[in-house]
């Protein structure tokens, strides 16, 4: 299944692809901020039945999918990020929204929620981190910051296909061959420039965290992470606790997607979520 970004959005120099499902009938919508060199194409497979239940929005970040690349390093960042959402909430939605926000989502989320927190009303943070996106494997990590140091994107994307995930099986087993082939050309639409400056900044040991303020985040959240998705699952606990209202939710035998490979999990853990807000 796919699903086609028929909006577009004008902030800060750039035009973010977007589109809406479900009745517009005045309920909180629920909105699903993809990752690092994702894209609303992520969560293709959930629109529909998550739009059944209430409205759902999916936006493509700067430099992901359907937006607009900038082809330079100005304008990439993860302060820039969280500022065009909530500019996007702000703008587009008479209210609130329910906000998850998956991997570097969940650091746009987070950034959004302290800024705005009344365009929040419920927060889920999946497979990610308040304070390092690094490996707790020290010389894997420093390979990923050495990567990122010395990538040079004039060159274009990397050839990632020599570095196999263990969840890339999964993936392949459990969606079909349509979505599979999307996926491919949104990966090949992100923007390399985005690549090095976003992987920069969450690969860097001495990145901008923001723990410290975790304890200001006064609306519901759910912590979603996959059993084997290292170093998310080790921090959870954490996360969890350091937030006034979190709930912990760990899907069994999933690593970093697990909206992909246990997709029914996945959903009864966000039906969980949205059910006590």
């Amino acid at each position: 299944m796919t699903i086609a970004l028929t909006r577009t959005f004008a902030v800060d120099g750039v035009q973010l692809a977007w589109d809406r499902w479900g009745a517009d009938d005045g309920a909180v919508p629920l909105l699903l901020c993809h990752g690092f060199s994702g894209s609303a194409h992520d969560f293709a497979l959930h629109v529909e039945p998550l739009a059944a239940h209430g409205p759902v929005i999916t936006p493509d970040l700067r430099g992901h999918g359907r937006s607009t690349k900038l082809g330079t390093l100005e304008g990439y960042s993860v302060d820039r990020l969280a500022a065009d959402l909530a500019a996007f909430i702000e703008q587009t939605v008479d209210g609130p929204v329910d906000l998850l926000g998956h991997s570097m989502g969940g650091a746009v989320s987070l950034r959004v929620t302290l800024a705005h927190p009344h365009l929040v009303r419920s927060l889920v943070l999946m497979d990610t981190s308040a304070w390092s996106f690094l490996p707790t494997d020290p010389n894997i990590a420093a390979l990923i910051s050495g990567f990122m140091a010395s990538f040079d994107p004039s060159t274009g994307l990397p050839d990632l296909s020599a570095m196999p995930s263990p969840e890339q099986p999964l993936i392949d087993a459990a969606v079909p061959a349509e979505w599979q082939a999307v996926k491919r050309q949104m990966d090949a639409a992100f923007d390399p420039y985005a690549m090095q400056a976003f992987g920069r900044a969450l690969f860097d040991a001495a990145g901008s965290s923001v723990r410290d303020r975790l304890g200001e985040i006064h609306c519901p959240v759910s912590v979603i992470v996959g059993e084997h998705d290292h170093p998310f699952v080790d921090q959870a606990p954490e996360l969890t606790a350091e937030v006034p209202d979190g709930r912990l939710m760990v899907i069994a035998g999933a690593y970093h997607s697990p909206q992909l490979t246990h997709p029914v999990e996945w959903a009864a853990a966000v039906a969980d979520h949205l059910a006590r807000v």
